[in-house]
């Protein structure tokens, strides 16, 4: 049967740069294919190239057996590819049905936009995803996952045949992400829509997946049927080598509390929440979307309000109604959100990492550009951030190196309580066990104390001494790492 996607022999050159080498890839009509690789293995660029967005140094794209001349953007679209990149390319001040049919809006017969088509159009279309959204609401008042969504109505409006999704899971929750799936089968099933799906969570490939291509230095190293394969095999050849132990030896923390909190409430989001995390510990906490997980975090930190409780470090109350009295306490929040609430994307690797703790490279009122070179060339090194020079801009380093650089900053801060939200979304496997280490290592060797939230159980299980599942804003157990499984995990996060 011929593919109805067949890229030949593609190359991809920059100055200086050979992004992509004699790519080929397929892709079967009504297939869910998965794309996998580290960052910088060459995928973005691959499906810019699909897109019409890049041309092609070399190669040919066939739709259906036939060769694409002169492939554009415009030219794509037409012959039914959609791409929905990890960062929306939406209008937010617009309605959930402008946002739809947007650059294509139907006129009546006076040539005004007639707006009942457009409503009527755009329940079509979610009507068919099985979503259930008002098109009249504004796009910025919907959470991020309904955006997502809201992207694929648009696709399926244009009758898209092809739909390369980059990165959903990364904003997604349990439920939502499940729905996706749900909306994915359907409309691959059903439709005979074909999916290309990029992940860096290697478990999504085998709940939705046909095929799973895998490359690696701007090249195919492998493309099969996911039935067979094994995730220590498709590790094997993302990185190029074994990753026989994904997570570091876990060592015993010491006895002494250093962060506790006692009856953490506030209104409509948390429920009376008290926990410990001794000095050297990783504790981790989990539960559905919704759960009160991430605002645990954000409320330890001062980034959230509290209604009630007590905060105590090292056995002393203290009083954190924001941020910077958080780091002035030694308390540090890696945000979920990295890009918009982490870090400064235009700034440089070395103002990000310096900008929480100055004090010590400045003098006279000046930065010392020496004090500040000397310092961040050590937290590269020490955490080993891929980056050009101190200077470049932070926008254009990978997800790894980017969280890589959030975590310098803490500790750079003296930060001895960091409370980390999904270290590692959208971060490649490669890079995953380098933050895994340095974790393992500021508990072990620095005595830092860790509470962590993440949607990754086996990140969980593997880093965590004892995990705490919430449930409704309120915890549902404790459990400890070591005899934890992912069955008793979900029944506690979804059981009354």
């Amino acid at each position: 049967m011929t593919p109805i996607l067949e890229m030949r022999g593609i190359h991809k050159r920059f100055p200086g740069v050979h992004a992509l080498r004699n790519v080929s890839f397929a892709v079967k009509k009504g297939s869910v294919h998965g794309v996998i690789g580290e960052n910088g293995a060459g995928k973005s660029t691959l499906m810019r190239v699909l897109a019409g967005a890049f041309p092609a140094s070399e190669g040919d794209v066939l739709i259906d057996g036939s060769v694409v001349a002169a492939p554009s953007p415009e030219r794509m679209l037409q012959l039914g590819i959609a791409v929905i990149y990890q960062e929306l390319a939406q209008t937010p001040h617009l309605t959930v049905a402008e946002n739809i049919l947007l650059g294509r809006l139907p006129r009546s017969r006076f040539g005004t936009v007639d707006w009942g088509r457009v409503t009527l159009e755009a329940r079509q279309s979610l009507d068919r995803l099985g979503f259930r959204v008002d098109p009249s609401a504004r796009l910025d008042t919907i959470s991020v996952a309904q955006r997502q969504m809201v992207e694929i109505a648009r696709a399926i409006a244009r009758n898209a045949r092809i739909v390369v999704l980059d990165e959903p899971s990364a904003v997604l929750g349990d439920a939502e992400l499940e729905h996706l799936f749900t909306t994915i089968r359907r409309l691959s099933q059903e439709h005979g829509v074909s999916f290309i799906y990029i992940t860096h969570r290697l478990r999504e490939l085998y709940e939705i997946c046909d095929d799973v291509t895998v490359m690696r230095d701007g090249q195919v190293v492998a493309s099969m049927p996911i039935a067979g394969t094994t995730t220590a095999g498709l590790i094997r050849q993302m990185v190029g080598r074994e990753l026989k132990d994904v997570f570091p030896q876990r060592r015993e923390p010491e006895d002494q509390v250093r962060l506790e909190v006692r009856n953490l409430s506030r209104e409509g989001v948390l429920r009376d929440i008290s926990l410990t995390v001794r000095r050297g510990e990783i504790v981790g906490i989990c539960g559905l979307a919704g759960s009160g997980r991430t605002e645990v975090l954000r409320a330890i930190a001062g980034a959230d309000r509290i209604d009630g409780g007590e905060i105590r470090i090292d056995d002393v109350p203290v009083v954190i109604d924001g941020p910077r009295k958080g780091l002035a306490q030694g308390v540090g929040l890696l945000p979920e959100d990295r890009k918009t609430e982490g870090l400064f994307l235009d700034q440089s690797v070395a103002f990000n990492i310096t900008i929480a703790g100055l004090g010590g490279i400045t003098g006279g009122g000046f930065i010392r550009k020496a004090r500040e070179n000397r310092l961040v060339s050590q937290l590269v090194k020490s955490l080993r951030i891929k980056t050009p020079d101190s200077a470049t801009r932070v926008r254009n380093l990978s997800g790894g190196n980017q969280q890589k650089c959030v975590l310098a900053r803490q500790l750079h801060a003296g930060t001895k309580i960091l409370l980390v939200d999904e270290p590692t979304r959208g971060v490649d496997v490669a890079a995953k066990r380098e933050i895994y280490d340095l974790l393992a290592d500021l508990t072990a060797s620095h005595g830092a104390s860790v509470l962590m939230v993440s949607s990754e159980l086996p990140e969980i299980l593997g880093l965590c001494h004892r995990i705490i599942v919430m449930r409704e804003g309120a915890i549902a157990a404790v459990l400890d790492g070591a005899d934890a499984t992912e069955e008793a995990i979900m029944a506690h996060a979804v059981w009354n």
